[in-house]
């Protein structure tokens, strides 16, 4: 698949799109291991493999040894040379990390399947549905009566 310097700068942009938590509770994207990810994302995007390739194609070499500042300055040019690759590298570093299970209990939500029994999500106050609905109840009938 990537050789193992393709794959420690993988691995590195991934830790800057999706960084580990400040106190080191929560790993970042390339630490996960969310590079596995790409080669099985073809139902996402018509060629994640050639995207990401891009990408590693126009970072520089020393990427991986650059201070955090510099690594988002050089990710930022990347994305404005190749914004189309960038953007699905960006879709399906979020989509390979959010979909692990392993990921999810650090969210407050659980490592099982969302189906068939869901989340518990609880209900919304009465104020806050007030609240929400407040603009729609101001703006006054917005629709024909059937006849």
């Amino acid at each position: 698949m990537w050789a193992d310097m393709q794959r420690s700068l993988l691995d590195a942009i991934l830790d800057e799109l999706i960084p580990p938590s400040e106190d080191g509770r929560i790993p970042g994207a390339g630490a996960l291991g969310v590079a596995e990810f790409f080669p099985t994302a073809e139902a996402y995007a018509p060629d994640p493999m050639g995207a990401v390739q891009t990408i590693l194609n126009a970072v520089s070499g020393e990427f991986v040894a650059l201070p955090r500042d510099e690594k988002v300055a050089e990710l930022k040019r990347v994305e404005a040379a190749c914004g189309q690759a960038f953007e699905t590298l960006i879709r399906l570093a979020y989509m390979g990390y959010y979909s692990r299970a392993d990921t999810r209990p650090y969210f407050g939500v659980g490592a099982h399947p969302i189906h068939p029994t869901g989340y518990p999500v609880e209900r919304e106050s009465a104020a806050l549905m007030d609240q929400l609905t407040a603009p729609v109840r101001a703006r006054g009938k917005a629709y024909r009566d059937a006849k």
